[in-house]
């Protein structure tokens, strides 16, 4: 019987996996990591599939890249903004040189205010507690595609966060492929 058991088992992982290997099915899949203008995001935290979803007329995604007054920018920010779930995961470059194939620390605490030069990682959960990366804790942002002429901005992220109670958060195998 146990043998029996044990290979009901095995069968059933191997036929609850996709083509590739992912135990993820449907909405609770990760994007592939794409460099087309897709315009696809999505990441894991704390090892769950974090999507964007929408709800009413708010978008569930932001992205852009821009330059200001000789400064550039980028700053991707996508939510799930469906009522029991209210999540949102944001990376930013500020006043940072943007470049194809560069890996971009996430270290800085977040600031409004207009001195801020760098990159971060927030994560916001549905009860409004704010996690940020900060010099110790901390993150890399790889921007593996910046296509001016078709407004491509297309990467990969990961970081770990903390709130300001001290608890952590890790968000992992971030990708992002956008039309900005």
């Amino acid at each position: 019987m146990r043998k029996i058991l044990s290979l009901f088992f095995v069968l059933f992982l191997f036929t609850s996996c996709d083509k590739d290997g992912s135990i993820f099915k449907g909405e609770e899949q990760l994007p592939p990591a794409t460099t087309t203008g897709a315009n696809t995001v999505g990441c894991l935290v704390d090892g769950r599939v974090f999507l964007p979803h929408q709800s009413g007329i708010n978008p569930s995604v932001n992205c852009f890249y821009q330059i200001e007054g000789g400064e550039q920018y980028f700053v991707l920010n996508f939510a799930d903004l469906r009522k029991e779930k209210n999540e949102m995961v944001v990376v930013m470059l500020r006043k940072v040189e943007v470049k194809e194939g560069e890996v971009y620390k996430l270290n800085k605490t977040f600031s409004i205010a207009p001195e801020l030069t760098g990159a971060i990682g927030v994560y916001s959960t549905a009860d409004s507690q704010l996690y940020y990366t900060n010099e110790i804790v901390k993150g890399e942002l790889k921007i593996t595609r910046l296509d001016l002429s078709k407004s491509i901005i297309a990467g990969t992220f990961w970081f770990d966060a903390v709130s300001d109670k001290g608890a952590k958060v890790q968000i992992r195998e971030g990708r992002f492929d956008w039309n900005y």
